[in-house]
């Protein structure tokens, strides 16, 4: 489950909640900026194809997200800022392996608090 205020927000912090449960995001330093893009049908489609491509980066290119900020958004295209380091085999203990974002249960709704969202992760 991840809330925010906003949408974006919301995207934000599901991020940041798929980091932690991988890794100790602490230990995290922000030394490589990249930019990533993603486009889904809808909203929810959006979400569980963003914490995909995180995972994607992480197979792909070995980098680990510390922050990351929504820097466009609209119904279906993402686009974001992560800064993070490469994978640290001496200083990153990976938690466990989390295979991909699914559309199990997928939740994607507005609350008087703002937004909040549901991703079932296969791990």
């Amino acid at each position: 489950m991840a809330r925010g205020r906003t949408i974006a927000e919301l995207f934000e912090h599901a991020a940041q909640g798929l980091v932690d449960l991988m890794v100790d995001p602490a230990g995290l330093r922000e030394e490589k900026h990249i930019e990533v893009t993603v486009s889904a049908a809808d909203r929810e489609a959006l979400l569980v194809a963003w914490l995909n491509e995180l995972l994607y980066v992480l197979d792909t290119q070995e980098f680990l997200p510390h922050r990351c900020e929504v820097t466009r958004m609209s119904e279906t295209r993402l686009t974001a800022s992560l800064w993070g380091e490469s994978v640290d085999p001496e200083r990153h203990t990976l938690r466990r392996l989390v295979k991909a974002a699914t559309y199990h249960r997928l939740q994607l709704e507005r609350t008087d608090a703002g937004w909040e969202g549901r991703v079932v992760l296969d791990l």
